[in-house]
């Protein structure tokens, strides 16, 4: 192939709004799949072009990230990204149960953990508004981020029901359900800014 060739390709990808490491990986198979189609078969770059490209339709189709993101991104970009989402909530869930608990039998303890990872988000915040890796207005949007839209339709589904549940008049902050869902927020905040350090797609703008 020529160096026309692969610009061609490299073009074509990149209309495709992939991450790196996703466009690296996709593009190392299309050079490869272009070039056999090539030799092997005998095509013209224009047909093993339009080949492969038929053969990625299905992985390369434009699909809406999430269901509460209206961001349109390629369907195996969707796939490492629900991945990496589900491990975030994972990691959110497992903190936030570990600090429920903590609040439950103490709660001198919860506060001072919880004030920690504030603390570590404000460092975040401020590490990025330093170093101008994010204005106030994408950190803004960030509020609408999927993941903390999630959590927050979670959160107005649950604690009325709770309250209905128990028949309760206690303040809030006595549940411990009501501190998880707050650990729950901060922990994917952080985990949102570590991603965007790293450059790793989390659908930060």
């Amino acid at each position: 192939m020529t160096k026309e060739n692969l610009t061609e390709i490299e073009k074509y990808l990149k209309s495709k709004n992939l991450s790196s490491a996703v466009f690296a990986e996709v593009y190392d198979h299309f050079v490869m799949q272009i070039s056999e189609l090539m030799y092997n078969q005998e095509n013209s770059f224009p047909e093993a072009f339009l080949q492969t490209k038929v053969n990625w339709q299905n992985e390369l189709k434009m699909v809406k990230a999430d269901l509460f993101s209206f961001k349109r991104i390629a369907e195996i970009e969707k796939g490492v990204l629900q991945g990496r989402f589900r491990r975030m909530m994972m990691i959110a869930s497992g903190f936030s149960l570990v600090l429920g608990t903590i609040f439950y039998f103490n709660e001198h303890v919860y506060l001072y953990m919880q004030g920690a990872l504030i603390m570590t988000h404000l460092l975040f915040l401020i590490y990025h508004f330093v170093f101008r890796k994010m204005s106030l207005s994408e950190y803004q949007k960030m509020a609408f981020h999927p993941l903390l839209l999630r959590n927050l339709l979670l959160m107005l589904l649950i604690l009325p029901l709770t309250n209905i549940i128990f028949s309760t008049t206690k303040n809030l902050w006595e549940f411990p359900l009501n501190h998880m869902f707050v650990t729950f927020s901060v922990i994917l905040q952080i985990q949102l800014l570590n991603f965007r350090t790293k450059k790793i797609n989390v659908l930060m703008v």
